[in-house]
């Protein structure tokens, strides 16, 4: 294979990298690509940088800091990256779990518009666990409008296995407050409040819940497809513990060798 051809596989395998494993596949190419070159630092470091702004992890470079904006936008960014800052530190607490935002806005017709970005990760490369949780919102202040979309990427590798969640959902709303630039600053902290909310009923209910429900329901449907109806010897498996153990009593009862003398 020529070396654009060796790049561009190596790219795609990068770009692939689940949560908190980028240098850990990285350091594997290493030790099977033919040539050192292949593998130079403007190449990975390019690398790195598309693979963290398309999984959310560039958030965490921004380390929750308010993004710029120019003219009025400046006090919807301080009002809204100060809720965020709640937001993010009172859900995405858990022990192990790193979680970080940026907000931003730009301005269209003198109108302004804010992207939040957020991002959680748990990485548990010891147990061959990792996650990650990117959450990417517009809002129009003026009108209320709000759209999200929630991605999550989930892999466990434990014992030679490979198994993978990735998942994501789109979502609308129009929150009951709007927020103009003449408002004051206790309208902009309830406006801002009201938009941290709406993204935390998303979460919750048309993500999180959604995902318990397939949960409870995957022996049924998803794994079920992945089993046999019927072992090979035809006959189904009784799954009743007490009736096997019925079984294992009367044949240890009945072991002849019991009666020798």
């Amino acid at each position: 294979m020529t070396e654009a051809t060796n790049q561009g596989a190596i790219q795609r395998i990068l770009l692939a990298s689940p949560p908190g494993q980028f240098d850990v596949i990285l350091e594997d190419l290493r030790s099977i690509v033919p040539k050192p070159t292949l593998l130079e630092p403007n190449f990975v470091a390019a690398l790195r940088s598309e693979w963290e702004e398309a999984t959310g992890r560039s958030a965490m470079a921004a380390g929750g800091d308010a993004g710029s904006g120019s003219g009025y936008a400046e006090c919807y960014i301080t009002s809204l990256s100060k809720a965020m800052d709640e937001y993010i530190s009172s859900n995405f607490s858990s022990p192990g779990v790193r979680a970080a935002h940026n907000v931003t806005a730009s301005t269209v017709d003198d109108t302004p518009t804010l992207k939040i970005a957020t991002y959680a990760e748990r990485i548990d490369l010891q147990n061959q666990q990792v996650g990650s949780w990117k959450g990417c919102y517009t809002i129009c202040p003026s009108s209320g409008s709000l759209h999200g979309e929630i991605y999550v990427w989930a892999h466990t590798y434990e014992n030679g296995g490979n198994v993978q969640l990735m998942s994501n959902i789109s979502l609308d709303a129009t929150i009951a407050m709007t927020c103009l630039p003449s408002d004051g600053s206790d309208k902009r902290s309830s406006w801002a409040s009201a938009v941290t909310r709406q993204i935390g009923s998303w979460e919750e209910i048309e993500l999180l819940k959604k995902m318990d429900q397939m949960y409870e329901s995957m022996g049924n449907t998803y794994l079920k497809r992945l089993r046999r109806v019927m072992p090979v010897t035809r006959t189904k498996m009784e799954w009743n513990i007490m009736a096997h153990r019925v079984v294992q009593t009367l044949s240890e009862g009945h072991d002849k060798d019991k009666f020798k003398h």
